[in-house]
């Protein structure tokens, strides 16, 4: 079951955090207590590969994301929103940096604050635990790791980019988005008819006449 889980010793006074944005709170600060740095690329992959872990033990995966094969591996789009509004919220700090040389951009996220976070306590540990195992490995590193796991083996082996990765291992997941659109328009189109006239009193008639031999039928059986 869900339950709070304090990030670190501050806890905000706004309400606590929930969803992705919960489990990415609890992973930086979880990385700060442990003198860890933390980019958008090592974030998504640590949150990657905690879902997998997740699901390997019978578990849902914890951070509310979905997973697609795009962005030099599994990666959620679903991130981006997370980190924006947090960093709104003054939650997290993002600092970009470059190589001059090497041309390298990269998006360090820093934890500002540590709201109190509802979060799975066992997701917690698995995130700890992906974290003491792979979270001082550098985002190449960890992104080599990601293409060698079974999604994403799938995902490869049918060559097909941007599908839903099933974190169980199968084939890419289906993606229902266009067959759902249609069927809102279609129902757009097509809106359900009024009741017809008078039917809700002929069904009141019909229980009316049938409730006489409702009452024989239960007297009978309290008889026999």
């Amino acid at each position: 079951m869900a339950q709070p889980v304090p990030t670190l010793d501050i806890v905000s006074a706004s309400a606590p955090l929930r969803g992705p944005a919960a489990a990415i709170a609890y992973l930086l600060a979880t990385a700060r207590a442990s003198g860890m740095r933390i980019n958008r690329t090592k974030m998504a992959k640590l949150l990657y590969l905690a879902d997998l872990r997740a699901v390997e033990h019978g578990l849902p995966p914890g951070s509310g994301v979905e997973w697609r094969w795009r962005h030099y591996g599994p990666h959620s789009l679903r991130l981006a929103e997370v980190e924006r509004d947090l960093s709104e919220a003054g939650v997290i700090q993002v600092e970009e940096s470059a190589d001059p040389f090497a041309g390298y951009r990269e998006c360090a996220i820093h934890l500002i604050d540590a709201p109190q976070t509802i979060i799975d306590a066992e997701f917690a540990k698995i995130v700890d635990g992906v974290l003491a195992e792979y979270g001082r490995w550098s985002a190449g590193q960890l992104r080599n790791l990601t293409y060698q796991t079974p999604p994403m083996q799938e995902a490869i082996k049918q060559n097909r980019r941007e599908v839903r990765l099933d974190l169980a291992g199968g084939p890419p997941l289906p993606d229902l988005g266009s067959g759902l659109d249609r069927l809102r328009r279609w129902a757009k189109r097509n809106p359900l008819p009024d009741d017809e006239p008078g039917g809700v009193d002929d069904l009141v008639e019909e229980s009316s006449y049938l409730a006489d031999h409702r009452t024989e039928a239960t007297r009978q059986l309290l008889e026999e």
